[in-house]
């Protein structure tokens, strides 16, 4: 025998195949990014461990499935700075591009946009069997590819209006947001000097305005929080918000009557800030209009009509184009037209930017909570995947302001708001 070393076996596999050492070696990192996910999932779920306990069930939400340990749920942390952090840690990673390949068949988009592609997808097996029968189907490319640049620009411009509103819904509840915590922190402060009723009216108020309000974005989708209609008489449900506005209004104007009472020297400062305090009310009367306008103007139905018309007609005549490509055609044709579709129909979703944060389930005898709970997860998508989760945000408003309510600047004066609040 030679005493020449024999190579390893491994090394023999890769010297005779480098072909399979190189696929298999391709196949093993895929494999291990996918197991990379349960352990990003579980971190994930560890910084949200922490929740509100008073927060009701209706405003938990998702995280989406690849960051999301089994049964983990998305909640609002106690400490406000996690809790405003708390829809940022669900963001989108590059790390998600394997999760997103393997759900595009659970995809909402594609339910909306299936009966479209798959009735191109059969006209273009029926251009292929009319070309393998003779018929001369066959057009020159030239006619689309000039008629592409317009379409391109039609779907550009429709999915930027689309998502302008979507920006702009989310920077007015940015302001009711900050608007909600000054007022919070004026009565707090400077109301409750005046009259501590007032004070506990005035929040418990002003906690109900954010609910009240993501009811009207959602046109009634979701119900009206129990201590809504318990701030105001049944007459006043037709337009709570701005019901609610005007009682806050009121209560200010009750808080000016008694500071008159007052020497004028002592009751100076109070004064110049309850005229603040209408100020920022006009700011909710204000926040009210602007998405009442968002929701009662939608984009011209000429235009969308219009772009939805010229790509069908431009997909429809894709097939005679690539006929020549035999049955390779029809998964380059469904590739196509399931992302120019998909484009078309984001800007349609994100068109009217308010949404509820949970779609309503039928419970029923002999269900057990364990398989609701199930259902309810299943059928809730990520709070930002279609619009603004306005049921989320009006429940971070409303913990934000039993926060400020719940300072402490006195045993005594705690103790009276809070049962003023509360009860």
């Amino acid at each position: 025998e030679s005493s020449t070393p024999r190579p390893s076996p491994a090394l023999s596999c890769a010297a005779m195949a480098p072909h399979t050492f190189t696929t298999t070696s391709l196949v093993a990192v895929i494999v291990a990014c996918a197991l990379m996910e349960p352990a990003a999932s579980a971190s994930v779920a560890v910084r949200h461990s922490s929740v509100l306990a008073r927060a009701p069930s209706r405003f938990v939400t998702r995280a989406p499935s690849n960051r999301r340990a089994p049964g983990a749920r998305l909640l609002l942390p106690t400490d406000p700075l996690r809790r405003q952090s708390a829809v940022r840690d669900s963001r989108y990673r590059s790390q998600d591009w394997l999760a997103n390949i393997l759900s595009i068949p659970a995809s909402r988009v594609l339910r909306r946009i299936g009966f479209h592609l798959t009735a191109n997808v059969i006209w273009g097996a029926v251009v292929l069997v009319l070309r393998s029968k003779g018929v001369p189907l066959k057009v020159p490319a030239l006619p689309l590819t000039i008629l592409g640049g317009f379409l391109s620009l039609l779907l550009v411009f429709r999915t930027n209006s689309a998502y302008a509103r979507f920006w702009e819904g989310r920077i007015i509840w940015g302001g009711i947001m900050n608007t909600c915590r000054n007022l919070a922190q004026y009565a707090v402060t400077h109301l409750r000097r005046v009259d501590m009723e007032i004070a506990g009216k005035f929040i418990k108020l002003l906690a109900c305005f954010p609910h009240a309000l993501a009811h009207r974005c959602v046109s009634g989708r979701i119900p009206h929080e129990d201590r809504v209609k318990a701030a105001l008489p049944a007459p006043q449900w037709a337009n709570i918000p701005s019901n609610v506005l005007l009682e806050m209004r009121e209560l200010i104007r009750l808080s000016t009557v008694k500071l008159s009472e007052k020497p004028l020297q002592e009751s100076l400062d109070t004064r110049l800030q309850l005229n603040e305090m209408v100020k920022r009310v006009d700011d909710l009367v204000d926040g009210l209009g602007k998405c009442e306008r968002i929701l009662r103007s939608p984009i011209p139905l000429s235009y969308s009509r219009h772009t939805s018309r010229f790509l069908t007609v431009w997909c429809a005549a894709l097939p005679m184009v690539l006929c020549d490509m035999g049955l390779f055609m029809l998964p380059a044709l469904t590739i196509i037209c399931w992302a120019l579709f998909s484009i078309e129909e984001i800007g349609h979703l994100i068109e009217m930017p308010f949404v509820p944060s949970l779609y309503p389930i039928s419970d029923s005898t002999g269900v057990t909570p364990e398989r609701l709970e199930m259902e309810r997860q299943r059928k809730q998508p990520h709070p930002y995947s279609y619009g603004v989760p306005v049921e989320v945000m009006a429940s971070v408003i409303c913990a934000e302001v039993e926060d400020i309510a719940s300072t402490d600047y006195g045993s005594e004066t705690k103790n009276t708001l809070s049962t003023s609040f509360y009860g």
